[in-house]
Formats: structure tokens, C-alpha cells, sequence
């Protein structure tokens, strides 16, 4: 891989490559934010099944879960830029849905757009933990994460708008013409990173012997219980407010304000962690999860610990996933981080699955008892910060 760009005294995030990187992660998920969920309406208005297209759906997100697990050993022979590239490009031909009826078209466009997201976001976070090399990156990880939020809130308007101004096929060359736009961005403004070869593999195998790094496998069980305590979040806290206040404007006011403040603790963490680094951040946040898991196991009657627990914790998790990135540049080499963000990414789609699922399970018993149990989990990622940044003891 090619030297960290040379910086002098100015803020990582506000260097050109940084720049460079948030816009075209801006515009790619003003992008990409929107598909998703105006899929599901173009699908249902041509007469499909909420059963196939739950199938449709289901399908990209487990090819984009089995590309990830095999995106570090892609990357070691094409280098990260061209892996972001190679993944906007794939993750283009999803818009091509919108211009299909045909079933096993529309199947078939969408499984590889689901590929090519799975590639684009590994290859864009990789180009990430490279600009920031072993400097200061919170701030710049806040930021990049943020623009998919910002994505969301300027492309839901914007596709709307031209569907119900002129109609899918006008969207869908749209998100082509933008797919084009961010793939000249990076091809031209991102640094070049070349492809660097496992010294115990081949760049077509998996490399099982790192997976096993105690390193690699902290920082995955970090973003995997954190995640599993995200999942019952976003599946339970919706519902219980639902439930008890019986009022959607409630909802949809918890919602737009966990929103603000995650994005906000996400920036903050960033800052302290470019400060004093990632220990107490990371620290901090696991234990607000585990503080407000023990709070809403008694409070879920309470709108009001419900509505405050909830947003906080939210706040919390969204704030390690930024962390994340520092955890990464921290303990593994470079040319291990396209491998290992690659696990990551599988390792959330793994884990948001078994949130739900437990928070399901465990709400038929007590209907505090899924935030007790996963948040308690959040203990034991948080012991493994601490000796993580402590010198490992008792890790390897």
C-alpha cells in the first residue's frame, strides 16, 4: 500500500483526501439511503407479495454478507480504491430494478446491487482507516458515518420528488448519473492504494489465520454485542412506545429526535477520542448501554424511560460505530483492515439478525428482560476494552 498522504498542521477531516472522501460518500448515499425503501413501494405496486418481497430483499442482504466475509482477500489483490469503485459500479445496477417487472430480473439486479453496496462500503471505510493511517481519525469517522444519515434526509425528498414528478424510470437514471458522478470522484480525487498480498495466502483465499488474531476477534465481538443490544433497540423501543401511548406522532417524534442525538454523540465521541483517545469513549459508551439496559428492565411502562433510555442508548451504540474505525487503525495492521472491516460488516448483518430475534424471544417472558439481557452483554465488550487498551493482558 502506498505512504498516508504527507499532512502539516491542518485537521485530518478538513485535509483535500478527507474531502474528498465525504463527498463522495455524501452523494452516494443520497443515493443509495433512499433505494431501499422505495423498492419495497415500486414492488408493491407491481402486484408482488409482501412474502417474495421480503425473499427479494433478504437475498441481497445475505449476498452482501457473504461478500464481505471474502472483500479483504478482493482488496489484497485490487487495492481498496478500486474495490470502492468495483462496488459503486454493482451497486448501481440496483436502480435497474426500476426499470424491470419481470421477477427474477428485478431478484437478479438486486442481489447484485447488494454485492456491490457490501463492496463499496468496505472499499470506502478502508480508503478511510488509510487517509487516517495511526493519526488522529475520530472526528473524520463521525463525519463519513454521518453522511448517511445526511444522505437519508436529502435523498428520501429528492427521490420522491422526481417519482412523483415524472416517475421510477426517471429516478432510476437518475441514481445511474449519480453512481457515474461518484465513481469519477474517487477515481480521481481518492489516493491511489495498492493491492497488498497476505504473506501466508494466496489473494483468492480467506485469511483464517488472522481471523483468529485475538486482536480481530475482540474487536469483532465488540461491534457484534454492541449490535446485538442495537437490534432489540430498534425493533422493541418503537413498539413499546406504540403500545403504551398508542400515538404515531410519539413514534415518529422519538425517531426524528434519536436521529439529532446520536448523530450528535457520534461527533462528540469522535472529538474526545482524537483527544484522549479510544479507551474511555468506547468505555463510556458500552456502559451507558449496559446503565439503560438495567433502567428500561424496570421502566418499560414508562413512556417517559422508554422514550429518554431508548434515545441515549441509541445514541450510544451509534457512537461505537464510529469508534469502530479507531479500534480498527489502533490494532491491526493496514494491510489487514479491508479483511477485517469486511468481517465486521458480516458480523453486524449476523448480529442485528440475532437482536431481533432474541428481543422477540425474550419480550414473551418479561417485557423488560430483552434490554436486561443484552444489555448486561455489554459488560463483557467493555472488559475487553479495557484490557484491549491496556496492554492485552490475558488476550492472547
Amino acid at each position: 500500500m502506498t505512504d498516508q498522504p504527507v499532512r502539516g498542521s491542518v485537521p485530518l477531516w478538513r485535509t483535500p483526501e478527507a474531502l474528498i472522501l465525504i463527498i463522495a460518500q455524501l452523494l452516494l448515499s443520497i443515493r443509495d439511503m433512499p433505494i431501499g425503501a422505495f423498492m419495497l413501494v415500486y414492488l408493491q405496486g407491481q402486484g408482488y407479495s409482501p412474502t417474495v418481497i421480503s425473499q427479494i430483499s433478504s437475498s441481497a442482504q445475505i449476498a452482501g454478507m457473504l461478500t464481505a466475509m471474502v472483500t479483504g482477500s478482493i482488496a489484497q489483490r485490487i487495492g481498496n480504491k478500486w474495490v470502492w469503485v468495483g462496488g459503486i459500479a454493482l451497486a448501481a445496477l440496483n436502480s435497474l430494478v426500476f426499470q424491470s417487472t419481470s421477477v427474477w430480473w428485478i431478484a437478479g439486479w438486486w442481489v447484485i446491487g447488494g454485492i456491490g453496496m457490501a463492496l463499496a462500503g468496505i472499499g470506502s471505510a478502508s480508503i478511510l482507516t488509510f487517509i487516517g493511517g495511526k493519526t488522529q481519525i475520530g472526528v473524520l469517522s463521525s463525519i463519513y458515518i454521518l453522511c448517511f444519515t445526511v444522505g437519508g434526509v436529502i435523498g428520501n425528498p429528492l427521490i420522491g420528488w422526481l417519482i412523483t414528478r415524472y416517475d421510477y424510470h426517471t429516478m432510476s437514471i437518475a441514481a445511474l448519473v449519480m453512481s457515474v458522478i461518484g465513481i469519477g470522484i474517487v477515481l480521481f480525487g481518492i489516493p491511489h492504494t495498492a493491492p497488498v498480498k497476505s504473506p501466508t495466502n494466496t489473494p483468492n483465499q480467506i485469511d483464517w489465520q488472522f481471523i483468529r488474531n485475538p486482536h480481530a476477534l475482540l474487536v469483532m465481538g465488540m461491534r457484534g454485542l454492541a449490535t446485538v443490544n442495537y437490534g432489540v433497540l430498534t425493533v422493541l423501543i418503537p413498539l413499546l412506545l406504540n403500545q403504551t401511548a398508542q400515538d404515531v406522532y410519539l413514534v415518529a417524534s422519538y425517531a426524528s429526535t434519536m436521529l439529532v442525538v446520536a448523530s450528535l454523540a457520534q461527533f462528540l465521541a469522535g472529538r474526545a477520542a482524537d483527544k484522549w483517545g479510544a479507551l474511555w469513549p468506547t468505555i463510556i459508551c458500552f456502559a451507558v448501554m449496559v446503565g439503560c439496559g438495567g433502567i428500561l428492565f424496570w421502566g418499560t411502562h414508562s413512556i417517559t424511560l422508554l422514550f429518554v433510555c431508548g434515545i441515549i442508548s441509541n445514541a450510544a451504540a451509534w457512537a461505537l460505530s464510529s469508534l469502530m474505525y479507531l479500534w480498527v487503525a489502533d490494532f491491526i495492521p493496514s494491510d489487514r483492515h479491508p479483511l477485517l472491516l469486511g468481517w465486521l460488516h458480516a458480523t453486524w448483518s449476523i448480529c442485528m439478525v440475532i437482536g431481533s430475534l432474541l428481543g422477540g424471544w425474550l419480550i414473551l417472558y418479561t417485557q423488560g428482560l430483552p434490554f436486561l439481557v443484552t444489555g448486561l452483554l455489554c459488560l463483557v465488550p467493555l472488559w475487553w476494552t479495557w484490557q484491549l487498551y491496556r496492554g492485552g493482558k490475558g488476550i492472547a
